[in-house]
């Protein structure tokens, strides 16, 4: 059950000037965060894109990204654009038509990124077309527990798989799968981009595996 606070406590003076001071100062400005909740656009301080994720897992990513991984995204944006910059290739795809024509043309040539309607299974199957494997796979988008299901059949030994929103009930059935498939996993748990409530990036791997875990 969600835990809430009473709206007396906001009657706290101390408290009232703690909460004004997080637009000035503090972890919620040298994040960016104050920036991508006004914007609601994921950011960095420097209003660089970065992933819609928890601000944990990001910390943990920071450094371990190389220009030898191929990447693979069900879901796209900001987080595509962040991705491009540190691997070798991305791969996405998006659901929602409007998005989608609204960032294409923002990608690099090195980003190939597609279209995919939700109607039948091809969004959930686009990454099985794919004569390749992935060394990371992002699960951000729709469908995601038969997305998780299809993902480990296009990853490389060494490849990893990020759950987002994994605090989320509903995906517990795609957590368990994964770990039934022998996967570990660490929920990085937090604040998140933009996010005023407590949510959980999930990373599954194995051992000898790209991130160096």
């Amino acid at each position: 059950m969600e835990k809430t606070g009473s709206y007396r406590s906001l009657l706290n003076s101390k408290l009232i000037k703690g909460l004004l001071s997080l637009a000035f100062k503090g972890y919620f400005v040298e994040t960016g965060w104050t920036n991508s909740y006004l914007k609601k656009e994921s950011l960095d301080p420097d209003g660089n894109p970065i992933p819609w994720l928890t601000y944990s897992f990001l910390d943990f990513i920071e450094g371990r990204l190389n220009k030898e991984l191929l990447l693979f995204e069900y879901g796209a944006g900001n987080s595509t654009l962040f991705y491009a910059k540190h691997v070798k290739k991305v791969t996405a795809v998006e659901h929602d038509k409007n998005w989608f024509e609204r960032i294409k043309n923002q990608m690099p040539a090195h980003v190939e990124i597609k279209h995919i309607g939700l109607e039948g299974d091809d969004y959930v199957h686009a990454i099985l077309q794919k004569d390749q494997l992935f060394d990371i796979i992002i699960v951000d988008g729709r469908k995601r527990i038969a997305c998780c299901k299809n993902a480990i059949q296009r990853l490389s030994e060494t490849g990893v798989l990020i759950l987002d929103d994994a605090e989320r009930e509903h995906y517990q059935p795609a957590m368990d799968y994964l770990i039934q498939q022998g996967f570990k996993h660490i929920p990085f748990s937090g604040i998140a981009i933009g996010a005023i409530h407590r949510k959980v990036t999930a990373l599954f791997y194995k051992e000898n595996n790209c991130l160096g875990i």
